[in-house]
């Protein structure tokens, strides 16, 4: 089994950030462009409906990463939305080489409802809900709750794995999965730890009595993430917007082997910066 093989962008929408330019160099090499606002709906644009279409006329498919959503998210994706099927319809975009990343039950629900003809993946941050990492072994929680992401159209789950490949569970009976189940793509060289509401350096705080529709984000995150250390953990840690990573400098590569333990058919090259 041959794994395909992507690169999640970072730059802002139609600027010629150094990762574009990367991204260029590899499209030979490349199946898949990751595009969009992961962990922060503040990133949320129309402007990546324009960088799909791009991306997709160089060859290439395109994933949408959306967040974890408050009502002003869910504005902001269904604006997005809206563009995409413009653009689909105008044969601008093909919706067959465009999935939508969702790590929200009512970014989900948005697609349903508007009817979105995207394939959609559970995200790194919703993915948890199914697929959970005990004592270095990874577990498929249980059918019921596969069952439950496939009515929503999920058969994708993104995650990080810390270094190696864990063993798991994914091949069970007695779980009642199955190799064609469901399929993994793996996000390599940074495991995202915890996501939070507000970043360090772009938004004041926010009481959860609050209202984030007033906020007025600089996006100051776009300039750089910050290095930390603790004492009680080996690892590096990073921190770029409103969530923080665990850093594995080396570039990981899986074997189609390896990858294959997992269900995994596509492994994603996610850089901070």
């Amino acid at each position: 089994m041959r794994l395909e093989q992507g690169v999640k962008l970072i730059s802002r929408p139609g600027a010629p950030g150094a990762d574009v330019a990367a991204a260029k160099k590899l499209l030979p090499h490349l199946d898949w462009i990751y595009l969009g606002a992961e962990f922060c709906e503040n990133l949320l644009e129309d402007g990546f409906c324009g960088e799909a279409e791009r991306w997709q006329a160089e060859g290439k498919k395109v994933c949408l990463l959306t967040p974890l959503l408050t009502e002003r998210g869910v504005k902001a994706l269904g604006s997005l939305g809206r563009r995409l099927m413009a653009a689909c319809s105008a044969g601008r975009l093909d919706p067959a080489r465009l999935e939508l990343t969702v790590n929200d039950l009512g970014a989900a629900a948005l697609a349903a409802r508007e009817r979105w003809p995207f394939k959609l993946a559970a995200g790194r941050q919703i993915s948890h809900n199914f697929l959970q990492l005990e004592k270095k072994h990874l577990k498929a929680v249980n059918r019921p709750t596969l069952a439950f992401f496939a009515d929503l159209g999920i058969e994708r789950f993104e995650l990080s794995p810390a270094g190696r490949l864990p063993p798991a569970n994914f091949h069970s009976r007695a779980f009642g999965l199955g190799r064609e189940a469901f399929k993994v793509t793996l996000h390599y060289p940074y495991l995202d730890l915890t996501t939070t509401r507000t970043c360090l350096v772009g938004m004041p705080y926010v009481a959860p009595k609050d209202s984030v529709s007033g906020i007025n984000c600089l996006r100051e995150c776009e300039a750089c993430s910050f290095e930390v250390d603790h004492p009680w953990i080996k690892e590096k840690l990073q921190i770029r917007g409103n969530t923080v990573f665990a850093a594995f400098p080396k570039k990981v590569q899986y074997a189609p082997a390896e990858a294959g333990r997992l269900n995994a058919d596509r492994l994603v090259y996610s850089p901070l910066v």
